[in-house]
């Protein structure tokens, strides 16, 4: 028993040993039994495993990090302290670092992004895949034609000729038809209201403005049957926006001519017949500004079922429409020389100087005639049409128009035409302002006098028309003397049977 007991002690002295021999190597911290036993086994259980791997013919011990789900993002990195091993020194951080593939370069937004649907991505559309059409089929069944009738030429069987003119019509059909050309077509298509006001206007004139002159009859309210201007005038009824716009090139850009056929009686008398330079009379129409009828019209009446403002029957409804005329015309024969048609004239200029509510704003009104000297006293004809107190001349006056153009046939035929062209701007100037319009020359003196010498001047060369004309006729016919056609034996009756063979009398 003595030697046992002498055993136990000497199995406490490596202990004791051992614990010195820790003291001795950390003279400087002397911790606890129970302290330096929790210090130990943290440091046991933080210790990351380690590896053995074989670089280089060598072996290096790793430390392996634990893999962790929660948001990794394949950017770890290894342990600040790693294991220092003899000879070269190794980056431990490329054995851990994730390979992973560069960034796809998709410039686009997110894919779950709205503003795919708001603003659209630079990505290219996905491609459809296009149905088989009709002529496609045709196409297919053409080649398998072909086919049919090269093994029947081979085998010495004739085939009938409508046969290979069918497989041919079908093979250009399919060549033909591309739904990648009509795609595009479709794509870049332009609606008319989403053009530039200036550009649909262009437009309206190319479809509803007439090369010649639209000739009316019975004061300007009728086309004329044998001269139908042939306009395609269905643009009107799309809607009434372009109806407005177009309806405005329709009467402000084609020159409307109205030919004297017809006599008429002398008209009462008027306030309105008076010098434009003068005041007006207190019972004038009231002033206008409007490019529209529409505030002043009902326009449920034929709107949708009419023609250029005409119905059925090529009527103008001179009341609401005559007021957007611009340019007119009246010609009168050579032989339209009696007193009937002098009052025709004035009629069909009083027209436009009556309509209300709006007054017209006439451009140009062209007077063509064709003088002749009268057989037995010399004299030439229409000089009477001119005369200051003449009702043509005092409808005139009273017409709101800018320009009056005489247009003189110095020939027969029509050939030789000369021109007189007055101005009635300022006349017409004068007349809306003394109508109490708006006028940016009110207190203008300077102005003002200016408007009165060139209105004054205009009128002056109205009154002088008759010497004016015969002027025109002489410098190119000499002078007029009396029985100047009894050499030739002219009769004007047959004249009128061979000349003057259209229309109504």
């Amino acid at each position: 028993m003595a030697p046992s007991k002498k055993s136990a002690p000497s199995q406490k002295k490596p202990k004791s040993t051992a614990t010195s021999s820790s003291s001795k190597q950390n003279p400087a911290s002397k911790p606890s039994k129970s302290r330096s036993c929790a210090s130990s086994q943290k440091t046991r259980s933080a210790r990351p495993p380690q590896a053995t791997i074989v670089v280089a013919g060598r072996k290096h011990l790793i430390t392996v990090a634990d893999e962790d789900n929660d948001g990794d993002d394949g950017g770890s990195r290894p342990s600040k302290k790693r294991r220092k091993t003899g000879g070269q020194s190794v980056n431990a951080h490329d054995f851990y670092a994730v390979r992973e593939l560069p960034p796809p370069r998709d410039y686009g937004f997110g894919r779950k992004s709205i503003a795919h649907h708001m603003w659209g991505t630079p990505f290219n559309p996905v491609t459809k895949s296009v149905p088989e059409t009709s002529s496609d089929r045709i196409a297919t069944s053409s080649s398998t034609q072909s086919k049919v009738v090269e093994v029947a030429a081979s085998k010495g069987i004739t085939i009938q000729p409508e046969f290979k003119a069918t497989s041919s019509i079908t093979a250009s059909i399919s060549r033909t038809t591309s739904p990648d050309v009509a795609d595009d077509t479709v794509s870049k298509t332009v609606s008319l209201l989403g053009l530039p006001v200036e550009v649909r206007e262009n437009i309206y004139k190319h479809i509803l403005v007439s090369e010649k002159p639209i000739q009316v009859r019975q004061g300007w309210s009728a086309v004329h049957p044998r001269a139908h201007p042939g306009l395609r005038t269905a643009i009107l009824r799309v809607c009434r926006l372009v109806r407005n716009e177009a309806i405005n090139v329709l009467y402000g850009e084609n020159t409307f001519l109205y030919r004297l056929r017809e006599t008429a009686p002398p008209p009462a008398p008027s306030p309105d017949d008076e010098i434009v330079v003068q005041p007006p009379s207190t019972t004038e129409e009231p002033p206008s500004e409007h490019d529209n009828s529409e505030d002043d019209y009902v326009d449920n009446d034929l709107l949708w079922h009419e023609s250029l403002g005409l119905n059925s029957k090529g009527y103008i409804d001179i009341r609401r429409y005559g007021h957007k005329f611009r340019k007119l015309m009246i010609v009168v024969e050579g032989n339209r020389t009696e007193r009937g048609y002098l009052h025709s004239m004035a009629a069909a200029i009083a027209v436009f100087r009556n309509l209300k509510p709006l007054r017209p704003r006439v451009h140009t009104i062209t007077i063509e005639i064709t003088p002749m000297p009268d057989r037995e006293t010399g004299e030439l004809s229409f000089l009477d049409f001119f005369e200051k107190r003449s009702e043509v001349m005092r409808t005139l006056k009273a017409l709101p128009c800018q320009f009056i153009e005489i247009v003189v046939n110095t020939d027969r035929d029509g050939s030789a035409k000369e021109r007189i062209k007055l101005n009635m701007k300022y006349a017409a100037n004068i007349r809306r302002a003394r109508r109490g319009e708006k006028d940016v020359w009110k207190d203008d003196v300077v102005m003002q006098a200016y408007r009165m010498a060139q209105a004054g001047e205009a009128q002056a060369k109205l009154e002088q028309l008759p010497r004016m004309i015969r002027d025109i006729w002489e410098g190119r016919n000499g002078r007029c003397k009396k029985r100047f056609f009894d050499e030739f034996d002219f009769d004007f009756e047959e004249e009128e049977d061979y000349s003057f063979d259209e229309g109504d009398f």
